[in-house]
């Protein structure tokens, strides 16, 4: 890095070359292995390029770098945070089931009103659920979000996120075996 700010364009190919690994392993404990880990990557490596001239010769170079890093990453996750609490509060039970509603008709084969049926009993179960366990299952199990951005939006622990989503996929499990309703 020393050479780099002394204007050795090539010692500065070589060091962002090197980190890059580095930084993609924090990358991916922040983030998981999913497709953000590669732009996330980028972005830090132009928040160091910006600031480059802020790095202390006298210092080790990785504590400086790994702070950046978990600093950019933080700031990364905070952003998603902010995008999907507003998607989640724009979200409401019967919402998450509109794209698999079918309305049946008597045009259709059994199996897609049958489906429709079944839709609209899941749709009802999950209505009944506590709002904990319906928040929970909705972030984990139809958005799919990982534990840590589920826990992040919802404002739970990961254990508490855990806990109620076991709870809720039991309370349903018991509810869809149930004889449907009529």
């Amino acid at each position: 890095m020393a050479s780099a700010q002394d204007g050795d364009q090539e010692a500065y190919r070589v060091l962002l070359h090197e980190i890059t690994p580095y930084l993609r392993a924090i990358a991916r404990r922040y983030l998981g292995s999913g497709d953000g880990v590669e732009d996330a990557v980028q972005d830090i490596l132009l928040t160091v390029h910006g600031i480059r001239h802020t790095y202390d010769r006298g210092r080790p170079f990785k504590p400086w770098l790994s702070t950046i890093a978990s600093r950019r990453l933080i700031d990364l996750l905070r952003g998603r945070s902010r995008r999907l609490r507003h998607e989640v509060e724009n979200l409401d039970a019967e919402s998450i089931f509109d794209s698999y509603v079918i309305e049946p008709s008597d045009q259709q084969p059994d199996h897609v009103v049958a489906r429709a049926q079944e839709v609209r009993e899941m749709r009802r179960a999950v209505e009944g659920l506590s709002a904990r366990q319906r928040e929970a299952v909705v972030l984990l199990r139809f958005q799919e979000l990982t534990l840590s951005e589920a826990a992040l939006i919802s404002k739970q622990s990961i254990g508490a996120l855990k806990v109620a989503c076991h709870r809720a996929l039991k309370s349903l499990e018991s509810i869809v075996r149930r004889d449907p309703e009529p």
